[in-house]
């Protein structure tokens, strides 16, 4: 196991400390759930997928990650 893998095991909640449970957004379809910054230019928008989520257990808070880098090269 990595660091960031250890990190993200004992990750707590932001908002209550509690400890988050991790896992992946999901829709049905086809289609993958990402993010589009508004920074891109052009008619056609690049979605970074979402590659992880987090959900508190004890208050329900969310976080989503995606991949940095992935973004950066679609923004710049």
């Amino acid at each position: 196991m990595n660091v960031k893998e250890e990190i993200m095991e004992t990750h707590p909640c932001p908002k209550c400390a509690a400890p988050m449970d991790e896992g992946l957004l999901s829709i049905t379809g086809s289609s993958n759930l990402g993010y589009v910054s508004k920074k891109q230019t052009g008619m056609l928008k690049a979605q970074t997928r979402i590659s992880q989520a987090h959900a508190c257990l004890s208050c329900g808070y969310v976080e989503l990650y995606l991949n940095p880098q992935e973004l950066k090269s679609k923004i710049s």
